[in-house]
Parts: structure tokens; sequence; C-alpha cells
């Protein structure tokens, strides 16, 4: 009790040096001008300015302005349903009764909307490459035209929700680029998009650590998946909702292979006649077909003719307007590892091609069940994952999402894994040997047990198999990381006088609740 008090005096007294105020946080509505509430928020609006006036920098505390906190809420409700945001346009927690009636049997569950803490990217600095390129992109948009982030990882990753906020939070600020970079096939519904949808017959997907290993296991491309297929198969993809002006395209990027096997694959754009592409050659070798259209909702069909199959990886769906885009390449099961076995030239070209700003890497939770496997020879592997990662994208800014708390069961109880520790140990210090920021994800869902709470909590944000996290488990984490991702950004950007407090600051002071003082606001 008595740490706790020290903590909360210890937060009063950042607050109140860097110009925040816990008052601030529960401030109604009608304290914002009804000019300021109204007019439409811009990127331009949180373009960067010279030389800010000095501020207390704390990293603990994420930085907000009134504008943030929209696009916030904006981004959860698109992923969520209107008026069904975790947090509203002030920082403040939702009540979980909004969400679900408590039916008066047994103990209140925790709001589960309160559950998740801000946690900061360790080694911050790891992020001066995206942070200069968004500046750049604000400053010369026409001239930057677009930064990019691709995002790696395993079945909380292929979810794209997580990715999928970040997309619509990101893009809402500095510009929507575009959908990003869509992995084919149709395995049981492995090729998914937050928005866009992917739908075809004969096409099987090929990954590395699938138990009847293809004979050519290493042909991947960017997301390290390749569809493939025999004559006479067809793959779609379209997007979801065609009267949402935000899921419009007009650039798109076929990224196929030519190979012995290959045969000839057609491609059309709506119904029109199609474009025909061989795809035989003495060796592997990369090819790609782009196109574009108007501005507009568009389906994209590849099917392959009588000729043979094709080897297909992706298709990139972008706007020629300058922006952000993000590349979501999850594979359920997949360990960090399993990158050592695609092909290294392939992959690195398609990176290269893509040229992304930022790569996050999330990976841990598959790897904590390898129990036979010294964590020596995990640490050896990872630290051959990211020297490639570096020599395909020197430049780039990383950054390494760790695993969530992930118990096991024991009859009708859940205990911890001694190896997730190990494996975020192992992460925290190889990050930034190779010029990586760390964000802890187990710190960020509260640490051992805390998914038990997370699967009773009302609404629920985790999953009961105590493995993934609820849609709602997921747009949480998605908005944390991207508080931290973009906090050393708004702090050198935001101008004292446009930030706002939001008392979210329950890890240093002890609390349970992801708002702190502001979590009791109604």
């Amino acid at each position: 009790m008595q740490v706790t008090r020290v903590r909360r005096h210890l937060v009063h007294a950042l607050l109140v040096t860097t110009g925040f105020g816990l008052a601030q946080s529960s401030a109604a509505p009608e304290a914002v001008s009804a000019a300021r509430a109204a007019e439409p928020v811009s990127a331009t609006s949180l373009a960067a300015v010279p030389e800010p006036p000095p501020l207390i920098d704390d990293p603990r505390i994420p930085v907000f302005s009134h504008a943030i906190l929209r696009f916030r809420t904006r981004a959860q409700e698109r992923i969520l349903g209107r008026d069904q945001a975790i947090e509203d346009e002030f920082g403040r927690v939702v009540p979980a009764r909004q969400i679900v009636l408590d039916d008066g049997k047994g103990p209140a569950a925790t709001n589960g909307n309160s559950l998740g803490s801000f946690v900061p990217i360790e080694n911050e600095a790891a992020l001066a490459h995206f942070y200069q390129s968004l500046e750049e992109l604000q400053r010369e948009p026409e001239a930057k035209n677009k930064v990019r982030l691709a995002v790696y990882g395993a079945s909380h990753t292929q979810a794209d929700i997580y990715s999928g906020y970040l997309r619509y939070y990101l893009q809402s600020r500095f510009g929507n680029g575009g959908l990003g970079f869509v992995p084919l096939g149709t395995d049981r519904g492995w090729a998914h998009r937050l928005d866009f949808k992917v739908k075809g017959r004969g096409f099987k997907v090929q990954y590395a650590q699938k138990r009847s290993a293809p004979s050519r296991s290493n042909r991947f491309g960017l997301a390290g998946s390749a569809a493939v297929a025999g004559p006479h198969s067809w793959v779609r993809i379209s997007p979801d909702n065609t009267s949402d002006p935000d899921l419009t395209a007009s650039q798109y990027g076929l990224f196929y292979a030519a190979e012995p096997e290959g045969g000839d694959i057609a491609v059309s754009v709506d119904g029109d006649p199609p474009v025909e592409l061989p795809t035989r050659a003495p060796q592997l070798e990369p090819r790609y077909h782009t196109f574009e259209r108007s501005l507009g909702w568009h389906q994209v069909e590849i099917r392959t003719l009588e000729s043979g199959g094709a080897r297909l990886f992706g298709l990139s769906v972008e706007r020629a307007q300058p922006g952000l885009v993000i590349d979501t390449m999850g594979i359920r099961g997949t360990r960090a590892a399993n990158m050592l076995l695609w092909d290294q030239a392939l992959w690195e070209e398609h990176v290269r091609r893509r040229a992304p700003d930022l790569v996050l890497l999330a990976y841990g939770t598959n790897e904590t069940t390898d129990r036979g496997q010294p964590i020596a020879a995990y640490s050896n592997e990872l630290s051959q994952v990211l020297t490639r990662i570096r020599h395909a994208m020197p430049d780039a800014s990383c950054v390494l999402v760790g695993p969530g708390d992930f118990p096991k069961a024991q009859g009708t109880t859940w205990i911890p894994r001694p190896r997730l520790l190990e494996i975020i140990r192992e992460q925290q210090r190889l990050a930034p040997e190779f010029g990586c920021g760390f964000w802890n994800t187990y710190e960020f869902m509260g640490g051992e047990g805390s998914m038990s709470a997370w699967a009773r909590s009302n609404p629920r944000m985790g999953s009961q198999d105590h493995i993934h996290l609820t849609a709602r488990g997921y747009v949480r984490m998605g908005m944390v990381l991207g508080d931290a991702l973009m906090r050393g950004y708004d702090a050198r950007h935001l101008p004292s006088d446009t930030r706002v407090a939001v008392g979210r600051v329950s890890e240093l002071t002890g609390g349970s609740t992801a708002q702190g003082a502001a979590a009791d606001s109604p």
C-alpha cells in the first residue's frame, strides 16, 4: 500500500510538470468549443512544427490531443461497430453495461474495457526512421507518397484486427494509401483481411510449417506463403463493402512467379477482357503485373488456363494519393524461425519492392510450447532471423512485439509457462542489438495470470482457449501498441497547448484499470 501511495505521488508530479492535468481527463464534451468539435480532422492538423517548446518527456505516459482521441475512437468503431468503442473520444473507459448487461448472477465481472495498460516501446530510438518517414510524408506528400509498415506474425497477426486498427488509426492521421498487400489462397479461410475477401477454387496455400511440406517448400514470397494451383483454378479479391469510400482503390500489383511447372494465367478486373500472362521459365523467376483503374471498388480475378498451373504470392491494393499502407502478413501456428526456410533472394526482392519504413515482428506464442528446444537454440534462431531482416531492410525501423500471457491448462485451473518469460527476455535482449525496439504484450495484459481475467471479463477480451484474444481484445492491443508507436513522434510534434491528459497511467499508479482516475468518469 505504501508503494502505491509513492507511485501516485510520482504520477501527480509528472502530470503537473508536463502540463497534464487529471482533471482534464473527465472534462465534459461541453468543455471543447463547438467550433473545434465540429471541424473536420485532417492529417495537416497534426503536421510537424519546427522546434516545439521544451517539455518534460516521460516515456511512461502516452501523448494525446483531442484530434488523436477522435481518431482512436473512429478506428475502434470501424471494427467493433457504432457506439461500441472501448474508450470514448475523451479517453474515458466505456462502462461494461453499455456492451453486455449484467444478469445479476455471481460476482460482477471486471469491465473488459478497462483491461490493458500503456506500455512504451523499449529502445524507442529504433523508431527514428519511421518518424522521419512520417515527417517527410507530411512535409512533401507528393514526393514521399507512401509510408509503409510490414507486420509479420502468427495467428494473432493473421486475424488482421490489431493491425487493422493500426491501419484505420494511422491512415486517418496520415492519409489512406490503400489496403496493402493481400496474400492469396483459400486454405480454410487462411487469406483473411479486414474489409476485403478472398474467394477461390483449386488454389492451395503452401507455407513452411505444414506437416506435409511441399517439394519446393521455400518458394514463398513477401508473406512467407504461396498459392499454388493447376489448370482451371481461380481466385477473386474484392472489398466487402462497395459503399464505403475508405475501401476504394486504383493501383494494383500482382506478385507471382515463373517456374518450370508454370502455365498461363489470365487477370481480369470487374469482368473486363482478361490479360494473359505466361508463367513458365527454366528456373524460378519473380514477376509482377501492375495495372490501374479509376478510384473505386474493383474485383480482381486470376484464373489458370489449360496450359498449366501457377504460383501466386499476393496482390497489392493501393491508391495513387499519398498516405500510409500496412501489409499484414500473419500465418497461423508459425514461429519466427520459419522465416529461415523461405527463399531469401525471392523474399528480399519482394521486401525491397515494398520498401517498408517500419517492420513489426509479432512472434513468441508458439515458441513457448517448444519445451524440448534449449533457450540458447531459440536465441540463435531469432538472431539469424533478425540478421536476415537487417540485410533486407538495413534502414527500416524495427519492433519486436512479444507474446502475451499464455497459461497452460492443468485440470480446471491455468498455470504459467516458465518458458514464456525466457522467450520474452531473449527478445528484449536481442532487439537493441539489431537496432529494434521491443513492445511487451505480456506486461500490457497485466503479467502472470492476466489472460484468465481477460477471458472472464465483461465484455470478454480473451478467448476461452487462453491463447487468443477476442476482436475487442485485439482492438485494445492495437490501441495501446499504436499509442506506444506514436508516443515519441507526438511528444516532439504536438505543441503543449494542444495536449490533453486522460489519466492513462495505471502502470505507475498500481491501479487495475487502463485509465486510472478517468475510469470512473460517466
